[in-house]
Parts: structure tokens; sequence; C-alpha cells
């Protein structure tokens, strides 16, 4: 395999087209530029490094992607993409609902009240020019991207889509938000490129709950194995900011065709005594790179990660969790799972770190793999990084086929393969489900992992 050559970047005219076209403030352009500039000094990871040794990124040509743009608003979109749709027809009455459609329009709507009170809910572009107060302190924040690489840098440099949610102090809000951020047709978006920026801010004693889908069209029949130039590229940045006391749950399910390279970072900040759980899904694409980062900054804070990943063809996951104890009494919580089938291959590498002041910390690790295929590959590398000396830290991996006698079991009570392997699935991934405690997330969850196993 060749490496990327260094031609293989995105120019700084880019960047300034990006500006100008959209009308942006300077203090964004400014930082645009920025980290366009630290995204010239990164070097483009390579199999070599840990974390991509099995990401095929050396075929992905960033220097003749186009970058897609999004139509405007409106009361709502024509027809809504099955992947969303299935979204909210299980959820009928969230606190708010935005879309955002590459090639097309999307709409936004929140309840009325919400807003009345102080509640922002809107596409990023919005955000800039109507809350510019609000939102500039987290776009032009540079520990926010600390440990993101080079497509972090890239996506803060050409972000052109996403969400900004804000959540006053001493808000708690019961039904949740809904976001949507996928491409259009499959043969527009061809080579094309979209950069979402999610930024979630939660006051002070605030609760709030966003459930948020990236999709795109499901092409059939094609060879996953490696990258083709029809591919389309989604660069994700994830910034979430959880206040003293507050409580956030997030839920992010990827649902991409087999033409997508999906890579993304989200990175938490959670503050004292605060709660942060979240629940990464992940059903298709052809290959999918995310890194999940918490820091928990002060005494108190607490996190559960999640983790759901189903792999089919010839799909290609790698994920990496960092939980970082940066101050004492914090505590996080690792689960993450994965069921492959045919030859779908995925690496999960987890890393726990505890800083010396970082005393009575409790943290633990588990990652799970389910083979259910013959040519399935599963790699899991957990670490632990401690400085302190008065911890509570451990972790848990295994690897392995599915049970033959299970599935011969129940095939033998009347079901087919395919309903065995439905059974064996829902059920290996139900205590993630049931952790995460949402009802109405977790039936639509299910219904997705049901189609997937089915192939649809």
């Amino acid at each position: 395999m060749t490496e990327t050559k260094p031609a293989n970047t995105i120019a700084r005219e880019r960047v300034d087209e990006l500006t100008l076209r959209r009308g942006e403030p300077d203090w964004l352009r400014e930082a645009r530029l920025a980290a366009w500039e630290l995204y010239l000094q990164t070097p483009m990871p390579t199999t070599r490094d840990e974390a991509w040794r099995r990401t095929e990124i050396a075929a992905l040509d960033l220097s003749n992607l186009k970058t897609l743009d999004f139509g405007a608003f409106g009361p709502a979109p024509p027809e809504l993409p099955q992947w969303f749709h299935s979204l909210t027809s299980h959820i009928e009455k969230p606190s708010g609902v935005l879309l955002e459609l590459a090639m097309s329009g999307g709409y936004r709507q929140i309840v009325e009240a919400l807003e009345k009170r102080g509640v922002i809910f809107t596409d990023i572009a919005t955000a800039i020019e109507r809350y510019p107060e609000a939102v500039k302190p987290f776009l032009t924040r540079e520990s926010a991207s600390a440990g993101g690489g080079k497509f972090t840098l890239m996506t803060k440099a050409l972000f052109n889509c996403g969400v900004f949610l804000y959540v006053p102090s001493g808000m708690e809000i019961a039904m949740p938000f809904i976001s949507g951020i996928g491409l259009g047709d499959t043969v527009g978006t061809a080579g094309g490129a979209i950069f979402p920026r999610l930024v979630v801010v939660a006051g002070a004693g605030s609760r709030v709950n966003l459930i948020h889908v990236a999709g795109s069209p499901h092409s059939q029949g094609e060879d996953n194995q490696s990258m083709h130039a029809d591919s389309a590229l989604v660069s994700g940045l994830v910034e979430i900011f959880v206040g003293a006391n507050a409580n956030v749950s997030y839920l992010e399910v990827q649902q991409f065709g087999s033409n997508v390279f999906s890579v993304g970072r989200t990175h938490a900040q959670v503050g004292r005594d605060a709660q942060f759980t979240s629940l990464a899904v992940a059903t298709g694409g052809r290959q999918t790179k995310s890194d999940i980062a918490t820091l928990l900054n002060d005494p108190g804070a607490a996190n559960d990660v999640l983790g759901i990943v189903l792999g089919t063809g010839r799909e290609n996951y790698s994920f990496d969790t960092i939980e970082e104890h940066n101050d004492h009494d914090t505590r996080s919580n690792i689960n993450f799972k994965v069921a492959l089938k045919d030859a779908a291959s995925s690496v999960y590498q987890g890393t726990i770190k505890v800083a010396k002041p970082a005393q009575r910390t409790n943290a633990y690790q588990q990652n799970k793999n389910l083979l259910l295929g013959a040519d399935a590959r599963a790699d899991s590398i957990p670490r632990l990084e401690i400085l302190a000396d008065d911890v509570k830290c451990s972790h848990g991996a295994t690897v392995g086929p599915v049970d033959k006698e299970q599935l011969f079991y129940l095939m033998s009570r009347g079901l087919t393969r395919m309903q065995a392997e439905e059974l064996v699935v829902l059920g290996f991934f139900s205590q993630i489900l049931e952790q995460f405690g949402q009802p109405l997330a977790s039936e639509w969850l299910t219904e997705i992992i049901s189609r997937k196993v089915y192939g649809n």
C-alpha cells in the first residue's frame, strides 16, 4: 500500500472562498485560517500510525474532493430520507428537529416555549449570524481540538454544516432534540465532502438530550473493500460542554451507504458533579474512523461511554475512546460492543488516563466482540495510563465467534438462520440499550439493528 503524497491536501483558497461566499465575520475567518495553518503543519495519518493502522487512507485524494453545498431552509423538506424519517416516527414530540441535506435543503423546528426561555437550537450558520456572542467562544477556542489530528483541523477550517444547541443554566428539558445531517443522492455526492460541526453547551444544573443521526442513501452491490473515485467524505467534529451539576445525554447514529468514508471526533468536557452519557452507533459506510474523547476536569465529574457497532460485507470500523481523569473523585464507565458478519472488520482502542491529582478515580472499560462470519476480524486494544496511586481502574475485552449451539437451538425451533442471528445480535446489544435508558430511542435502534442483520 502506497503512502499519501504530500500534495494530497486542501488549499487555502478553499477556506477563503468559503468565508466570502457565506459572508462570515472576520473572527470566524481568522479561526478558520488558524486551523488551516495547523492543518498544514500536521502530518497526514498513515497505516504506520497505531491509531490508523487498519484504516485505508492513502487512496483518499483530499485535493480533488469537492465541498458539497447545502440549500436554503424551508418549513419542511418535501420528503424525509428514510434514515431520518425512521427516527422522527419513533419520537413524535421532540423538543426540536433540525435536518440538513447536502445538495438539497433543510428545515428546523423548536418548541416555542423553550426558545422564549433562551434555548438556542439551530444550524451552525444561523447561530453565527444571529447568536455570535453565544457561539463565538466555542468556535474560536483552541483547546477543543486538542489531540484531534489532521482531519479535525480540516473540519475546523472547512465546516459547512452543523448544529448549535445551547441550554441555559437550571433548565431541565425532558424530550430530546433531534438533528440530522447527511448526503443526498449517491450519484450527486460522488467525490464530494461535507464537514459537520456540532456544538452543545449545557449550562450549570441543566438537563438535555440530543439525538443526532448522520446518513446517506444505501447504494447496493458495491465492493467496499477499498476507496474509489466515487467515494464521499464525511469529516465531523462534535464538541460538548457540560456545566457543573448538569446532565447531558448524546446519541449519535451513523447510517452511511457503502461509498462513504467517515472520520470524526467527539470531544466532551465535563464539569464538577456533572454527568455525561454518550452512545455511538455505527451501522454502515465504506470505512469509519471515530475518536471519542472525554475530559473529566473537575471533582465529581462522571461519564458513561457506550458503543454499538454492527458491520457487514467488507465494512471497516475503527473506534478510539480516550478518558482523561484530571481531578479527584471522577468516574468513567466504557461499554463498547461490536458484532461483525461476512468479512467486516473492526479495531477498538480504549485509553484511560489518570493524572496525578485525580485521586479516587473509578474507571472501567469493557469491549466485547461477536464474530458471525468466518472472515470477520476484530481487534481490541485497551490501555491504562495511571499516575495517581489511589484509584480503581480495570478493563476487560473478549473476541469470539457466535455460539453455534445457540444458533442450532433457535433454528431447531423453526427460525431461519437470519432470524436466529437477529435474536443473537439483539440479545448481544440489549445490555447497551438498557444501560442507555431511553426506551423510545432503543425501539428505533432495535429496528435499525434488525434491518442491518437482514441486509436492508
